[in-house]
């Protein structure tokens, strides 16, 4: 079983230009769903699991089982992860876009915008021919009230 925290080497970085550093990507989103951190909060986070079975994502899942997409929002970066049929893709982006551990499925050079990312997540639906309940997923946050907007927002993509 594999949780959302486990550790990978940072291997592979996106080359070539890139419209903006991940901390203010996700400063922008949770501004567009009109929240704040906390006085006094600097490191705030969303961690978003979406699983392709119609009942609520679990925390743990098997990476060489299971398929799944998360979508990870800190204050400092964001990034997306992809695991199906045994193949893992984990994407982060700090300043650039680069590869955590992994990229099975190249999804690198397919990086998206994070106010984008719904367009990948229905791209790999569809070739995988997955579907993920976004009405079921697992979200963690510490950015206070913020479960409701997410929802909404995960409902968009």
């Amino acid at each position: 079983m594999r949780s959302r925290n486990a550790s990978a080497l940072d291997i592979v970085a996106a080359r070539g230009p890139w419209d903006g550093a991940g901390a203010t990507a996700a400063r922008n989103w949770l501004a567009g769903r009109g929240l704040n951190p906390p006085p006094g909060l600097t490191r705030w986070h969303a961690e978003i699991s979406l699983d392709h079975i119609d009942a609520p994502a679990r925390l743990e899942f098997d990476e060489h089982k299971d398929s799944r997409f998360h979508i990870d929002i800190y204050s400092e970066e964001w990034g997306f992860y992809f695991c199906h049929e045994g193949r893992v893709s984990w994407i982060r982006i700090t300043d650039i876009p680069f590869v955590h551990g992994r990229d099975d499925h190249s999804l690198l050079s397919q990086t998206p915008t994070l106010e984008n990312v719904g367009g990948l997540l229905r791209s790999l639906e569809k070739k995988h021919g997955l579907t993920f309940y976004r009405q079921h997923a697992l979200v963690r946050t510490n950015v206070v009230a913020a479960e409701t907007m997410i929802r909404n927002w995960l409902q968009q993509l």
